[in-house]
């Protein structure tokens, strides 16, 4: 009777934030260093060729499209960004059959500059934060998916697109 009530079952995201890219990257190489059965999923071709270059043309980086529940199964899933529609990744995890996702971020990534990710940056820097440092929390979960939902109240016909850039540019006016 409790249950009636509740939303649809969903996937656990467990965000970890850097300041920039070049520090997530980096964070990307050496979690791949210390367990070699991480595979990384970009929702972005552009995401996916930058991380493939870093790590090298044989590293486990591929498209969310690309990635069915076979490549998943018994490896450790890193999602290198977040997709602008919180109900696209959450129907993504499912099909995966996830039950906890960490999605690797950055403060300078289109997602976060469209709410103020640079004036973010500049606190966490002078609060002492450095480069390599992570942020990871509730709240800060909680604040990404209502980004993602104020998001997705205004997209009407969604474009697709290969970067979260131009994405961004298509689908979203603030």
């Amino acid at each position: 009777m409790f249950g009636l009530f509740k939303k649809a079952d969903s996937v656990k995201v467990v965000d970890r934030v850097w300041l920039s890219a070049p520090a997530k990257w980096n964070a990307c190489a050496a979690m791949l260093k210390a367990n070699p059965n991480c595979l990384f999923i970009a929702w972005f071709e552009d995401t996916a060729t930058q991380l493939k270059s870093l790590l090298g043309n044989e590293a486990p980086v591929f498209l969310a499209s690309q990635v069915n529940y076979g490549h998943t199964n018994g490896r450790l899933v890193m999602m290198v960004e977040h997709y602008p529609l919180a109900q696209t990744e959450q129907d993504f995890f499912r099909r995966l059959q996830l039950n906890e996702v960490p999605v690797l971020s950055a403060l300078d990534e289109p997602l976060f500059m469209q709410f103020g990710g640079e004036r973010t940056v500049e606190l966490m820097k002078k609060l002492g934060m450095g480069e390599d440092e992570i942020l990871g929390h509730d709240l800060i979960s909680s604040s990404i998916r209502r980004a993602q939902q104020k998001i997705s109240r205004s997209v009407k016909a969604e474009q697709k697109a290969t970067s979260q850039e131009k994405w961004f540019v298509l689908n979203f006016r603030t």
